[in-house]
């Protein structure tokens, strides 16, 4: 508090005189002002304003540097253009440059991005404590120093057999029995054994003696400095100073490793480096200690990090290292793919400035450069690119790279045929290929099979360093392949220079867009897409032109051409080619004929053909086909019902929800039936079902005859002999036919409506799919719409007890109508 006080009065007391002096109009003295921009930013600012100091008429900014911002790693550099020149630090070599420093906001711009470097040495400290302390049942070295608490195990033997047990007591004596006390402590195991040895053959006649050590002591030390958690500790007496660091968790980060310092009596013993231990094996400093010394860990050092292609990146402290070469010893040395002669060194300068320093370590200059606190030593790798190589990818046995030399050729790079892999594409492959010295890429096109069949001719192109193959088959998509060239060749456009792209569409294996090669024409670019289908029209292409003339106003030209003549068709930037397809051409369309007919399966229809021609192609119908029941189903009629009934499903949800949210009173039993209607809904399959009069369309009456799409497929089953319950009834089941029923007759043999019944919207639903409503004067009777065999009987559930849910009646009677279709469709 006392401290806080005079501080505050301190900084009073400056801007006191600081205003003072101001006031009376006189200039303040050096040492004011001095005393003044050592305050922080906020403490001037506010001290100023409380005694009208005006801060621009001392020339003080209130602005501060920004610490953290310095010490980023931002490299920074002066935006004039006068200091972007270059230093030579070594006049007689371009070793070690020293670069300008970058502007920070430019350098925000352009991270400098590098791996974290982590503290080396310290990881070793981060096991179990327990797990680094001295083994107690090992032989004792002969130099161990006895003292009190030591237990020492006498055998004696020969005239007179005992054993004693003798502990060093604090006077540093034994008691030995009948030979008295012995003064041991201070001496070593050795002198130890002699003495006892010495004094039992003296005065024990015919009495031999063995000496060993059994329990040893404990001692306590002392851990101070820069320790995880320095204090004093009590360890056994084989302890080392690696021991004791063990014990005590350890080294922080802000000590050293390298002057690890044992004092003993204020005087010092011995220092421990624990890099000879960790990069070297060394353990001839770590000494063993003895009660009461003291190991001090003082501040790190000096510190250097290395960065990149060396063995072990990390931070290291020097000791005795003061060059570059010696710094990446230290890293464990070099990667094999290092590039030494790019290296670069980040640095502090005189001006608190940080500067980059290139070098090259593997000159004489580059290997001696001194080496200051807090540099990073950056070594950069080899490039990535391969430099005179011939690249070969797609669709080969062995891709990857070869060596160029002058005169290779393609077939050179692919030997034969068996060096690609099953079906590839003979007749296209493309060369990509840098163009010097802009390094833009260009592509060429050549076939393989003819450079195989023709070695070093005008078809076997002669290949330049860094070219790639790639060569196609004739299952992946090329435009995929090509993803990246095409991208490369988009962005090398300018307004001098279009995308060399074209874009091939219509009846070819891959549509899509390529590369424009040079001189490419039609047919060239054909091929690159894979070449024509079975179904491209040949007597008529197209070619769409879009021209710039030199107004800037564009033009599109569209240019008739058979693909005959494709080869004379040379192309331009961003032609577009559409490959026709032939005419009236629909491919191969099948329906399928199942159940009763004469030769059930699948037929091929042309354009425009009916049911009753396919149905005359398959024999026609059995005398046991049950035409009323026929179902006819359509592919396109399955998608339809599909969406319908996730529209209804969801639009039933969201009903039932608002219920719910708005209290309209629906009751527990109709939430269940919802709740099972849902269930039923996720259970249906769209059969795609459309009626139709077989009989008629048997019995060749164009009006009612149906054009037969691709996928329709027509089931006719065999003869009925039931009609069938469903809905709400006590018991929904199948009853035989019989002529003098009726509807009520069928539904009282299935036991009845039940509560939840809608009486008055009974419906039948006939074999063929067809519905007959409820009729007043013919409903139960005989006639036109009296129960025929094969007919289904529905007794649909009471809407109205759903108030609000207006899907209710709609979507039960399709769930229903579904099942029966569902159900028709099942017993084939």
């Amino acid at each position: 508090m006392h401290i806080k006080l005079s501080l505050t009065g301190f900084l009073c007391s400056t801007v006191f005189l600081f205003a003072s002096s101001m006031s009376l109009a006189q200039t303040p003295s050096a040492a004011q002002i001095e005393q003044f921009k050592r305050l922080p930013a906020a403490q001037q600012q506010a001290l100023a304003k409380q005694y009208g100091v005006d801060l621009k008429a001392l020339g003080q900014s209130s602005a501060q540097p920004n610490l953290e911002q310095a010490a980023s790693g931002n490299i920074r550099r002066a935006a004039s253009s006068e200091s972007t020149a270059v230093e030579d630090v070594a006049a007689e070599s371009n070793a070690v440059k020293v670069s300008n420093s970058v502007d920070l906001t430019e350098a925000k711009k352009k991270k400098v991005t590098r791996q974290k470097l982590k503290q080396f040495g310290y990881e070793l400290f981060d096991g179990e404590p327990g797990s680094f302390m001295p083994a107690t049942d090992i032989p004792i070295p002969s130099e161990y120093i006895m003292g009190p608490g030591d237990n020492i195990i006498v055998q004696l033997y020969g005239k007179n057999n005992q054993s004693h047990a003798l502990t060093i007591n604090r006077e540093g004596e034994i008691q030995f029995p009948n030979l008295g006390p012995m003064a041991v402590a201070g001496l070593s195991f050795t002198d130890v054994k002699a003495l006892i040895g010495t004094t039992v053959s003296e005065q024990m006649i015919g009495v031999k003696v063995s000496v060993t050590v059994g329990k040893l002591r404990s001692i306590r030390i002392f851990i101070l400095g820069a320790a995880k958690l320095p204090g004093s500790y009590t360890i056994n007496s084989l302890s080392t100073m690696t021991n004791a660091l063990f014990a005590s968790g350890g080294i922080s980060k802000t000590g050293s490793l390298r002057n690890i310092q044992l004092k003993r009596g204020g005087q010092l013993i011995t220092s421990l480096d624990l890099y000879e231990l960790l990069l070297n094996g060394d353990t001839s400093s770590d000494t063993r200690l003895l009660p009461g010394d003291v190991i001090f860990i003082p501040s790190i050092g000096k510190t250097v990090g290395v960065n990149g292609e060396v063995r072990r990146p990390a931070i290291y402290e020097l000791k005795d290292e003061s060059t570059s070469e010696e710094v990446v010893a230290l890293a464990g040395g070099f990667l094999p793919t290092a590039f030494p002669q790019v290296s670069r060194i980040e640095r502090i300068n005189e001006s608190g400035e940080r500067t980059l320093v290139d070098v090259n370590l593997e000159s004489e200059q580059g290997k001696s450069l001194l080496i200051k606190d807090a540099d990073i030593l950056q070594v950069f790798s080899v490039l990535d690119t391969m430099e005179n190589v011939v690249l070969l990818e797609g669709h080969v046995k062995r891709p990857g790279g070869q060596a160029w030399h002058k005169g290779l050729h393609v077939s050179d790079v692919i030997g034969s045929v068996s060096d690609l892999q099953p079906n590839p594409d003979l007749s296209v492959a493309i060369i990509v290929r840098e163009l010097e010295p802009t390094r833009k890429i260009e592509v060429k096109l050549f076939s393989p099979i003819l450079a195989l069949e023709g070695p070093y001719s005008n078809s076997d192109p002669e290949l330049n360093a860094r070219d790639k193959i790639i060569i196609f088959d004739y299952r992946s998509n090329r435009e995929e392949i090509l993803q990246d060239i095409i991208e490369n060749i988009s962005v090398q456009a300018d307004q001098y220079q279009r995308r060399q792209l074209v874009s091939v569409n219509g009846s070819v294996r891959f549509p899509g867009e390529y590369p424009l090669p040079s001189n490419a024409s039609a047919k060239d670019v054909i091929a690159l897409a894979g070449g024509l289908t079975d179904r491209a029209f040949s007597l008529a292409a197209e070619i769409t032109r879009f021209e710039i003339d030199a107004q800037k106003q564009q033009s599109i030209k569209h240019i008739n051409f058979t693909l005959s003549d494709a080869a004379s068709q040379i192309l331009t930037a961003e032609d577009a080619i559409h490959i026709k397809r032939l005419p009236n051409w629909n491919g191969t369309e099948t329906v399928v004929l199942e159940g009763e007919v004469v030769f059930p399966g699948s037929y091929i229809i042309q354009r425009g053909e009916t049911l009753s021609q396919v149905i005359k192609r398959a024999g026609g119908l059995t005398e046991y086909a049950f035409i009323e029941a026929s179902i006819f189903s359509r592919a396109q009629l399955r998608q339809l019902e599909s969406t319908r009934l996730k529209e209804l499903r969801q639009q039933l949800t969201s009903d039932i929800a608002a219920a719910n949210v708005q209290d309209q009173n629906v009751g527990a039993d109709a939430q269940i039936d919802a709740q099972q209607l849902l269930r039923a809904m996720d259970g249906m399959r769209p059969t795609g079902r459309m009626v139709i009069d077989l009989a008629n369309i048997i019995e060749q009456s164009e009006f009612h005859d149906v054009s037969l799409k691709n996928g329709d497929r027509l089931m006719v089953p065999k003869q009925s002999q039931s009609v069938t319950v469903v809905g709400e009834v006590q018991y929904a089941t199948s009853h035989i036919y019989d002529s003098s029923l009726s509807v009520n007759d069928y539904i009282e043999r299935s036991g009845g409506e039940n509560l939840k019944a809608d009486k008055k919207r009974i419906y039948v639903v006939r074999a063929n799919g067809s519905v007959f409503l409820p009729s007043e004067s013919r409903w139960f009777k005989r006639g036109e719409n009296a129960i025929q065999p094969g007919d289904t009987v529905v007794v649909p559930l009471d809407a109205e007890r759903m108030k609000k849910l207006t899907l209710w009646g709609s979507v039960s009677e399709i769930v229903y109508r579904m099942a029966l279709g569902a159900a028709a469709v099942a017993s084939f």
